[in-house]
This record gives structure tokens, C-alpha cells and sequence, in this order.
């Protein structure tokens, strides 16, 4: 088992590893190659670059690049990728979130089409032609909106701006959750609202008995208008005088009925 998928069966937020995932490639001067996805070590020779590049000039781009970044000691931990192919690689081979290859085409048909204002950490960006193909990828990684890519062959694996990349497609895949997202961006999770208190239906007036003269009773003894019995579910003449003495403190009309004016005022929630 690879440390990244230790990584995926000790830690629940998906997002959080690819992100640590995609930084390490940045760090270990990954590199590209035509249709590359994650190979590593000994799985890449320059024969093998030949074999998947695309034409003789960008297979000595590629190579030419490889072998500075293993003079520069990267040669046993970097990795080559494509462009979906770095998110590929993770996506399929490490998570197994996805069963079956895709290339960025695939990958933005299968995002929620955004705003570019309304990117966010988690989200990926392409570059579409003129035909509406999608034919490069770039994943969105902090919450400044920086975006790590397989840029080129002269230049691998690397983190920058958005304003860096010509994208002009933008997508939200269905692979992480809202709570996952939060919690890279350090949102914690809105706090449930309470339950909704009794709701008074009706006007209160002298002569009405039921469950909601005993809410309207509690509302009077928090607002200081004690002396009625709670558990007396009847609007006698004691709580008609107790409603007028708090209409005359509050401003309110003193008519001796408790309708929406004076429940809301007492706190309390009123609807027909």
C-alpha cells in the first residue's frame, strides 16, 4: 500500500489528501509527457518518453526537461503526468473515486459549470477550443485560488495564479463533499438552527382556552408579568388584566387581547 492510500484509509477528507497530493508533485518536480499518469523511478527512461510523445521536438522538450530535474536530485520522486493525467492518477489509481480513465474533456463534463467569480479551493479549471472541447485542465488548490497544473514540457508540474492561465471553463466536480471544502477553508460547519418555538394561530382574547393560553401565560412571566398559573389553561379576567398591564408598558394598544401586535412583542411567534 502506497503512503497515499494509507493516507485516504486514516483520513476522511478526500479533498485534503489530493491537495497534499497535488503540492507534493509541485515539490518533487513532476514532469510531462503525452498521456502520462503517475509513472515513476525506473518506469521512465527516455525510450519510454519517445514511445508516448507526440512528435520528435516534443519528445526532446520532455526529455530535455527530465534529465535537468534528475541532475537536480528529483529523479527517484518525481513523476510524469499529462494534464488529466496528474488528477487521473489520483482519482483512479490511488482513491478509486473514478473506475475508468478520462481525459480533461471527460473530467469537465462530469463538473457542475461555474462562474469564474464563484471558484473555490477543490475546483478545476480547463481551457476550451473554439468546438466547446475541453483540452486542459488545472485544479484549484488553496483558498487563494491558486491553481497546480501539468503545465508543459519545459516545465512540469507547477503552482500559480489563475491569472496566470488562459482558462475559460470553469467546473465543480461531485467528488467532495460541502463539509470537506469547509473545512480547508476553515469554515466551520453553520450551527443547526434551533427548533422553532410554539406557534401562536389564533388571537387571544377573555374566554379562550387551550394549550396556546398557557404559551401566552410563560411569555408574560418572562417579560416580569408573573402571578398567572401556567398549567390553567383558560383566559379569565386575572390574564386579560395581566395582558393589559403589559400592553400599557410596551406601548401597544391596551385592549386586553393578545394578537400578533402583542405576541410578537412578548417574542413569540404568530402565523394564520
Amino acid at each position: 500500500m502506497t503512503a497515499l492510500k494509507r493516507r485516504m484509509t486514516i483520513m476522511a477528507n478526500k479533498l485534503k489528501v489530493f491537495l497534499d497530493y497535488l503540492h507534493e508533485q509541485v515539490k518533487n518536480h513532476s514532469i510531462y509527457v503525452w498521456g502520462a499518469q503517475g509513472q515513476q523511478g525506473s518506469a521512465i527512461t527516455e525510450a519510454w518518453i519517445k514511445r508516448r510523445e507526440t512528435s520528435d521536438t516534443n519528445y526532446k522538450r520532455a526529455v530535455a526537461f527530465w534529465k535537468k530535474q534528475c541532475a537536480a536530485g528529483y529523479g527517484d520522486v518525481l513523476r510524469a503526468f499529462d494534464c488529466s493525467g496528474l488528477g487521473m492518477y489520483w482519482l483512479q489509481n490511488v482513491s478509486g473515486i473514478l473506475k475508468s480513465d478520462c481525459n480533461a474533456h471527460g473530467l469537465y463534463g462530469k463538473c457542475k459549470k461555474l462562474k469564474k467569480a464563484d471558484l473555490r479551493v477543490g475546483d478545476f479549471v480547463f481551457k476550451i477550443n473554439s468546438s466547446g472541447r475541453a483540452t486542459h485542465i488545472g485544479y484549484v488548490a488553496d483558498t487563494d485560488i491558486n491553481v497546480i497544473e501539468a503545465l508543459s514540457r519545459d516545465a512540469g508540474v507547477v503552482k500559480r495564479p489563475l491569472s496566470k492561465g488562459n482558462w475559460n471553463g470553469f467546473g465543480r466536480p461531485p467528488f467532495w463533499t460541502e463539509e470537506e471544502v469547509r473545512e480547508i477553508e476553515g469554515n466551520p460547519e453553520p450551527e443547526p438552527k434551533p427548533p422553532e418555538g410554539f406557534v401562536f394561530t389564533r388571537a387571544l382574547r377573555y374566554g379562550c382556552r387551550g394549550e396556546d393560553v398557557g404559551e401566552l401565560k410563560k411569555l408574560l412571566a418572562a417579560a416580569g408579568f408573573t402571578g398567572l398559573s401556567v398549567g390553567n389553561k383558560n383566559y379569565l379576567s386575572k390574564t386579560k388584566a395581566k395582558v393589559k398591564a403589559y400592553q400599557k408598558a410596551a406601548g401597544l394598544e391596551v385592549d386586553g387581547k393578545a394578537g400578533p401586535q402583542t405576541i410578537a412583542a412578548l417574542g413569540g411567534t404568530y402565523r394564520k
